[in-house]
């Protein structure tokens, strides 16, 4: 695998340190979606996702929701992984 495989593993390992999360909510998901493919080498640095791109980021998205939907969050009010992950990743 690439070099965009190991660096977008060292950006997830970024993401999970709680100590660096801004306080106030999640990052914007086209943000995250416009790395990850500047990670993989899609686009360059600076350079905007398509529309189209971003349309298929969040169905992808959906569907690891849809898995997570069968798994509760301990504790969670309710709430599953699949809400969890729409929460941080959909528009």
């Amino acid at each position: 695998m690439g070099m965009g495989f190991l660096s977008s593993i060292e950006r997830i390992k970024a993401a999970e340190n709680e100590d660096a999360d801004p306080v106030g909510g999640a990052p914007d998901p086209v943000a995250r979606f416009t790395g990850a493919a500047v990670d993989v080498g899609l686009i360059r640095p600076g350079d905007k996702l398509d529309r189209n791109v971003v349309e298929l980021c969040l169905r992808v998205v959906d569907m690891a929701a849809g898995i997570g939907d069968r798994y509760p969050i301990p504790g969670g009010c309710g709430g599953t992984v699949g809400t969890h992950i729409r929460a941080e990743l959909d528009e």
